[in-house]
């Protein structure tokens, strides 16, 4: 089963939005009143037409891991190229000498393509975040909360945002 299926099964509350900017306020509401992202699903329908939770996590430490290993090893090839050709360093290096400048390339890379993978990995989904489906009509944005004895509070949350309970018009089927 995929994980937002559980968040879906679980919730006991489900509202729907008509603009995206009302539902990612309402989230951020949600997260500020305590609740946590296992308790709350955002879904909608991306440009390739499948339904995601956009509240889920992506690949991020995975994007940081292969960034950082690949900049130190990009970064320290760049700095034996520089010191092979007699390349003008610019700016202090973190050691004296060769070694010196290795290395500070290969800091910097590692920083440059660290944040670079984790930009990366936070923009692509898990795979159980994505499925195809027709749970929602195209332009709608649904928050599932399992709210618990804080329904309440999670309607009040919601409301404020402009989200309302599903309609038949929604097409919000399956949740």
């Amino acid at each position: 089963m995929y994980a937002h299926n559980e968040k879906l099964a679980h919730a006991n509350v489900v509202a729907v939005f008509d603009v995206q900017d009302d539902a990612e306020e309402a989230v951020l509401g949600l997260r500020t009143a305590g609740f946590s992202d296992h308790e709350i699903g955002y879904f909608s329908r991306d440009q390739a037409g499948l339904v995601t939770d956009f509240a889920g996590h992506g690949h991020t430490i995975s994007g940081i891991v292969i960034g950082v290993f690949l900049g130190v090893l990009i970064g320290a090839w760049m700095g034996q190229q520089a010191l092979a050709t007699n390349a003008t360093h610019i700016g202090p290096a973190f050691m004296s000498g060769a070694n010196g400048v290795i290395l500070t390339c290969a800091i910097c890379g590692a920083v440059l393509l660290g944040m670079t993978g984790a930009m990366i990995g936070w923009g692509i989904p898990r795979g159980d975040t994505v499925h195809l489906g027709d749970e929602m009509a195209s332009g709608r944005y649904v928050i599932a909360v399992n709210a618990g004895e804080r329904t309440c509070e999670a309607w009040a949350i919601i409301t404020t945002h402009g989200g309302h309970e599903p309609m038949p018009h929604d097409a919000v089927l399956a949740l």
